[in-house]
């Protein structure tokens, strides 16, 4: 007897292991809310904790999609600990939520010299140029003969890969993901990990986890500057770039009305807080008259 569409889905889903509790993810408890239309569409929510590997959203989408008689796949990502339990259901909807882990303390900042001198690029206001900042700066700095990285940390709204015309998953190696090389900077993204059109909904503690992935579960190789683009404000990322490493600079971005140059100036100060040096203000998109 042929197995059903939703079995299928089952298995492929007992496929993913997830290497840190030594499970798959129905086992862990990490899938809520599958949802299977007559027509194959497939949308589940998977439920992530700090400790979690951030590549398991793109193994569970990949599982998915490769499954016969699946359409499209979308996978939500949420932090555990924000879930409330689950409501029962009937099939085809599978609830199940993990028990809410306690939180981590903050991580030791840790040295990698292998990445060179660090350089967060960030702004107080969103829609601003950043990313394009960050981009045009990493490309200027490879073309000295400079071995650059790029890594996107604003997880919320990861435009590297659409800027830098990449898209795939990055393969993974020995446990480590392997960044494609675009430009001869080498790249790494959320938005290689997930669809172009997912959401992040995660925490504070999981953005830490990401972020702290990127540094040290990434084959940089030896760098002399790695770019990293962050999320506008002065949140999460930020406090977690410094907590995870030595920062050795940052460069503000802003356009020249006073709303985001207000803003601006509250992330030069919570950088100076934090003791990273400020290297300099970009004024972008501005005029002369």
């Amino acid at each position: 007897m042929t197995p059903s569409l939703q079995d299928r889905i089952r298995t492929a889903l007992s496929n993913v292991r997830n290497a840190r509790v030594g499970v798959n993810v129905l086992e862990a408890e990490m899938i809520r809310d599958i949802a299977i239309t007559p027509d194959g569409r497939v949308r589940l929510t998977l439920l992530l904790t700090p400790e979690d590997d951030a590549t398991l959203v793109r193994d569970v989408f990949a599982a998915l999609a490769a499954v016969d008689g699946v359409a499209d796949v979308r996978v939500d990502p949420k932090d555990a600990a924000s879930q409330p339990p689950p409501a029962r259901r009937m099939l085809p909807v599978m609830d199940a939520a993990p028990k809410t882990p306690p939180r981590p303390a903050a991580p030791t900042p840790s040295a990698y010299p292998n990445l060179g001198r660090i350089i967060a690029v960030s702004s107080g206001k969103g829609g601003v140029g950043k990313s394009t900042v960050a981009v045009n700066l990493a490309v200027a700095l490879s073309k000295t003969g400079a071995r650059v990285g790029l890594m996107d940390a604003d997880i919320y709204g990861p435009n590297v890969p659409r800027m830098m015309g990449v898209g795939a998953p990055p393969p993974v190696v020995d446990q480590r993901m392997i960044p494609p090389v675009v430009h001869g900077i080498k790249v790494i993204s959320l938005g290689l990990l997930i669809p172009r059109d997912q959401p992040a909904i995660w925490r504070g503690p999981i953005v830490m986890k990401l972020i702290g992935q990127f540094l040290k579960d990434v084959d940089w190789g030896q760098l002399d500057f790695l770019i990293v683009d962050m999320p506008p404000g002065t949140g999460d990322a930020q406090l977690s770039l410094v907590q995870s490493t030595h920062v050795h600079g940052a460069l503000i971005v802003t356009t020249p009305q006073m709303v985001a140059t207000g803003d601006a100036l509250r992330g030069v100060k919570m950088f100076e807080r934090v003791n990273v040096p400020v290297l300099g203000i970009v004024e972008n998109m501005s005029y002369f008259e």
